[in-house]
Formats: C-alpha cells, sequence, structure tokens
C-alpha cells in the first residue's frame, strides 16, 4: 500500500476560503461605495463653485472697461447705423447673449458654462459657438442665435450656432443670473460693487423659487447637488466670494432698500431686512419705480422690451412666474 504521505495536498483555495474572501471584500466595498461617491459630490460641488467664480470674475473684468458697469449686451451692439454707437439696445439684454457676448470678448469659455453636477439632458456645453460670425463691422459682436442678436438686418443665421439660454428647449448654461432688464436693481446691482450682500449667479432652482408643491418636488434642480428632497447650491456674490448652501433664503442675502409697505405675502416681510428668496421677484408691494430691487436669479432667455427697445421699462412681478415673460429659470 502507499503511503499517503508520498501525495502531498493540491495547492489552492477551497471553497469555503473562497467564499470567505468574497464576503470580505463585499463587505470593504460596502464601506467604501458611499464615501467615494461623497467624495465624487464633494468635488462636483467644488468644481461648480469655482466655476461660479470664474464666470463672475469674467464679468468683473469687463467691466473695467466700462466704469465698473457689468457687460451688457445692448451696450455692446447698440441702436444705430454706426457699429457700436447711438443708444442702447435693450432688445439685446438676455442671458443668451451676455454669455454669447462674454464667450466672443474671450473672458470666458463654453465650458465652464455647464456645471459638472448638471443632471438636465436639455443643458448641454455649446460646442458650435463659431467665432467667425462675428464682425464687428457688420454691427455683429458675439456668435447670435436669433433675431435679437444676429446683427445688420436681424436675420437668424444658418446653421445656427450661438449659445442659447432656453431651458424650455435647449440650454447651454447651467447658471442662474441677476436678470438684466433696465430695472432699479440693475441700475444699482449690475456693476462692481463688491456688494458681500447681493447675489448675481449661482445654481439655478426650482420653478419661480416655490419651496414645495409639484414645482419643487418634480423640479430636477434638486439633483443637482442635493437629493431628490432638497435643493442645494453654490450661490455668488457681487464681490465674488461663492457660499454653498440649502435655502432660498439665504442669511447673507438682503434686499435692497425699501419703503415699509403692507402686502407681500406670507413669504416677505417687507422692510429693508426682508427675507429674500433668491428664485422669486419677491418684492411685495412694490410700485412703479421700487420694483425688482431684490436679489433674484433666473435664466432669462428673451426680453420684455420689444415693444420699447431704447426706453427703461420696468417688467411686472408676474413677468417673473411664466414662460411668456421670457424667464425660463428652472428645469
Amino acid at each position: 500500500m502507499k503511503n499517503a504521505q508520498n501525495h502531498p495536498r493540491s495547492k489552492g483555495f477551497t471553497l469555503v476560503e473562497l467564499l470567505v474572501v468574497m464576503a470580505i471584500i463585499a463587505l470593504l466595498l460596502g464601506l467604501l461605495l458611499p464615501a467615494l461617491a461623497k467624495a465624487r459630490a464633494t468635488a462636483r460641488q467644488v468644481k461648480d463653485q469655482t466655476q461660479v467664480k470664474q464666470i463672475h470674475q469674467g464679468w468683473l473684468t469687463a467691466s473695467n472697461d466700462t466704469g465698473g458697469v457689468l457687460p451688457l449686451p445692448g451696450e455692446i451692439n447698440r441702436v444705430g447705423s454706426v457699429p457700436g454707437r447711438g443708444d442702447q439696445d435693450e432688445i439685446q439684454n438676455n442671458h443668451a447673449n451676455l454669455h454669447g457676448a462674454m464667450i466672443g470678448r474671450g473672458y470666458v469659455n463654453a465650458q465652464i458654462m455647464v456645471s459638472p453636477a448638471e443632471v438636465n439632458s436639455k443643458v448641454a456645453t455649446c460646442a458650435t459657438y463659431n467665432m467667425n460670425r462675428i464682425n464687428p463691422g457688420a454691427d455683429c459682436y458675439w456668435d447670435p442665435i436669433d433675431s435679437a442678436g444676429a446683427g445688420v438686418g436681424g436675420t437668424v443665421p444658418s446653421p445656427i450656432t450661438g449659445f442659447r439660454a432656453d431651458m424650455a428647449n435647449q440650454c447651454n448654461t447651467s447658471y442662474a443670473a441677476m436678470p438684466i432688464d433696465p430695472t432699479s436693481r440693475r441700475k444699482t446691482e449690475w456693476r462692481n460693487t463688491g456688494n458681500s450682500r447681493f447675489a448675481v449667479l449661482g445654481n439655478r432652482g426650482p420653478k419661480a423659487g416655490n419651496p414645495s408643491g409639484t414645482d419643487y418636488s418634480n423640479s430636477k434642480t434638486l439633483l443637482i447637488h442635493g437629493g431628490s428632497k432638497e435643493w442645494d447650491g453654490n450661490i455668488g456674490y457681487n464681490d465674488n466670494h461663492v457660499e454653498y448652501g440649502r435655502t432660498f433664503y439665504p442669511e447673507n442675502v438682503k434686499p435692497l432698500n425699501q419703503p415699509t409697505c403692507t402686502g407681500g405675502g406670507a413669504d416677505l416681510v417687507v422692510n429693508t431686512m426682508s427675507q429674500d428668496n433668491i428664485f422669486k421677484n419677491d418684492t411685495g408691494c412694490q410700485t412703479g419705480a421700487k420694483k425688482n430691487v431684490d436679489s433674484v436669479l433666473w435664466i432669462q432667455n428673451k426680453t420684455t422690451n420689444t415693444s420699447n427697445p431704447t426706453n427703461a421699462v420696468f417688467i411686472t412681478a408676474d413677468s417673473y412666474d411664466g414662460v411668456s415673460g421670457g424667464f425660463v429659470g428652472w428645469d
């Protein structure tokens, strides 16, 4: 009989040993994956914060050539027969033209206009921007997208390549900004004021800043940095600092001075220390020249001043709460 010791045990792992190793690996993955996911989310949030600062810094740099006033498309492409001369063309003043003009003049690039945490398929980098369309001699200062920015003749270029800011169809920016219609808000804060309490740029929020209902619960903006229940976002102020927060009413934001009056709804106590919903035009009972003086961030697809392109016309509060007003700042 052969001695069993002449047949050494074959090398390798037993099934039990393999199962133990697999269980340990699964346990480690279960512990590490949430931490890795959180680290990736934090990295996206920090990069997003940097992009908000870069965009605003581009505006501040551009303001050096205009006496401290932040860039206005209607000031760049004016009304008049001589290119670059004449009255400001208020029809030009929307965010599509604003960002398009900044790209055309080299103050920002198209990539930083889209957040690394973007979740909406309608938002994408403007990969077709055509610098060759820019022709100041023909009164065209950025790659145009529509008749409001197409230069002499107001024709729509073909193919359409310019910067878009229309959340209902296609948008080339993730970020909401201060509306640039001719209001007392623009006169006071659309300039290099260094105001650390006035929001001018940041992640967009749910429709009209509604903190409840289906406009809130169905909003894709909740998923940009937060979960499905809570809005998180980066908000940039006029001194170029950016804060990350979880509320539409940041403590740091204070509306411009307003006279005390009655009305305004439950979400607004109208005085100089009013709470400010930064995604809603919540100036309460203000009328006439006192409208639109709070911080509000939107994506402005077009101006409402189409019937009066050269004069300052104040928009009503309702213009900020519907697509018809040209302010499409949500999903």
